[in-house]
């Protein structure tokens, strides 16, 4: 079988390859840990993707642990977005954008579920969807900032068909690193060229012609652009 005919790898199989070569991040990614993949993540996928929301990566610690395991990500106290098992009755945001992701997302889309659980099948419920464009895990607290390189071949090897199966109607970039990945598959590349940083304006076209909408990540660092992201946001509800 030859490099043409042969099956693509598996997103496990692309980050065990590149941390292969990369000795120096070794403790630091998990190429076999993927969160997803662990809680489940696709069995959620709406049968129609209206809108997908495009992120980071998956966090790194669970409470003050480090996580560790594929078991790991179904903790109570792991907040990855679809770890519908993660507790949120003192966790909710009390204030604008001052939770984790999912929690802030919520509040973004005007879901008010119970538990997480509940508001992740109204989430789905609503045509929603999210991925990662790092999907293993990657710890910034050893390394800040996730290379330029694994941000590519995730993009290019992984995001890409990923994106393509889910065929959305609109995709959502969460901040710098979904930007820097999108920018690397060529179906996003040429309309996200005249785009410079997340937080900046990007060009009006960006969403008309192309279904993009660029937007600060959601976060408490970013609670000065709280009026663009709301505004982003209530676009997003209205297209629902």
């Amino acid at each position: 079988m030859d490099a043409r005919s042969s099956p693509p790898l598996s997103a496990a199989e692309v980050y065990l390859r590149y941390a292969a070569g990369r000795p120096q991040l070794r403790g630091v990614i998990l190429p076999g840990l993927l969160p997803h993949m662990a809680c489940g993540a696709a069995y959620r996928r709406p049968g129609r993707v209206k809108v997908l929301f495009v992120a980071e990566s998956p966090p790194w610690a669970a409470g003050r642990q480090e996580v560790l395991r594929p078991r790991d990500c179904k903790r109570p106290d792991y907040p990855y977005f679809w770890n519908d098992r993660y507790d949120t009755r003192h966790r909710r945001a009390m204030a604008p954008l001052s939770g984790g992701l999912a929690e802030n997302l919520f509040w973004l889309l005007g879901l008010d579920g119970e538990s997480r659980r509940e508001n992740l099948e109204l989430f789905a419920g609503e045509g929603f969807f999210l991925v990662d464009t790092v999907k293993c895990v990657f710890r910034k607290n050893r390394k800040p900032a996730i290379p330029a390189d694994l941000i590519r071949v995730s993009a290019r090897e992984v995001l890409a068909p990923e994106v393509a199966a889910l065929a959305p109607e609109y995709v959502v970039v969460l901040g710098n690193t979904a930007l820097a990945g999108l920018r690397e598959i060529e179906l996003y590349a040429s309309a996200l060229a005249g785009v410079g940083k997340i937080t900046q304006t990007p060009p009006e076209d960006l969403f008309e012609e192309h279904r993009l909408l660029c937007v600060p990540y959601p976060g408490g660092h970013n609670r000065r652009y709280l009026d663009r992201i709301e505004s982003v946001f209530a676009a997003i509800r209205d297209l629902v």
